[in-house]
């Protein structure tokens, strides 16, 4: 069966902002996936301070907000990005903080938490395979986490990851629920491979649920339905997948080996 992988100027000081919608459900995430208290609170503590650090640069940057987080990151504290491993570590904020490492989706939230830190938030983009951050505004620019931060146009992002659809889930701002639904995707990715198909399918199921138009999702928890009997469910889930993006590579593959419905 085809399994589809997905595999984004401050006039307070970050210590005074309460959590964000954004921070919060990183939090909450970072618990769900099983961090322990200790390193929950270590996280946001971390968290604080680099958005301190990214403040104080950005006070003589006169540089987008941007910008001086991506120094932050890669310049003084050594980032680095994680291309090949998808394993929930490379995305769960509080390992991502303490490793300095992360995947496309583990930098780009991380990048998102810090910018909501500073009172300047930055958007958080999906497309089939990747997720990056982008500024906000008429002139908005799309930032690539795994590139140190260097901005990238539209057409690359079409040539590289496209094509998809045009409505929908992709290559627009993802709310924190959705940001949330991303997350789950990727957690239902790393069981399945460790052959929990049961707890892969409770993940697929929180992302699918939370993001209709997410096909990935969708998909995914067909693909884990099928495999483990439930037909009638997976059915409803790749059409779900395919009300989403009718075209979705290896969907109708999955569908046409369903047995027909008697």
């Amino acid at each position: 069966l085809a399994l589809l992988t997905l595999s984004v100027g401050c006039s307070r000081g970050a210590r005074e902002r309460p959590p964000g919608p954004v921070v919060s459900t990183l939090g909450v995430l970072d618990a769900q996936f099983g961090a322990d208290a200790d390193a929950t609170t270590a996280a946001f503590a971390s968290l604080q301070d680099i958005a301190r650090r990214g403040e104080q640069r950005h006070r003589g940057s006169h540089a987008e907000i941007a910008a001086d987080i991506g120094a932050v990151l890669f310049d003084e504290l050594g980032f680095q990005r994680e291309t090949e491993d998808t394993s929930t570590r490379f995305f769960q904020l509080s390992s991502v903080i303490r490793d300095r490492r992360g995947s496309c989706l583990g930098l780009g939230a991380l990048t998102l938490a810090i910018a909501e830190r500073l009172g300047d938030p930055l958007d958080g983009v999906l497309l089939p395979g990747h997720f990056y951050v982008r500024t906000r505004g008429p002139h908005g620019r799309n930032i690539e986490l795994l590139r140190r931060g260097e901005a990238m146009p539209d057409p690359w992002y079409r040539d590289k990851y496209g094509p998809w659809p045009e409505a929908g889930a992709y290559f627009r701002p993802v709310t924190p629920t959705e940001l949330a639904a991303i997350h789950w995707y990727n957690r239902g990715n790393d069981l399945r491979k460790t052959g929990d198909l049961a707890a892969a399918q409770a993940a697929f199921t929180r992302s699918a649920q939370a993001f209709p138009d997410f096909a990935e999702a969708s998909a995914s928890l067909g693909a884990v339905q099928q495999l483990r009997g439930d037909l009638a469910g997976a059915r409803a889930s790749y059409l779900q997948a395919a009300r989403a993006w009718p075209d979705l590579p290896g969907l109708q593959g999955n569908l046409d080996r369903l047995p027909e419905a008697p």
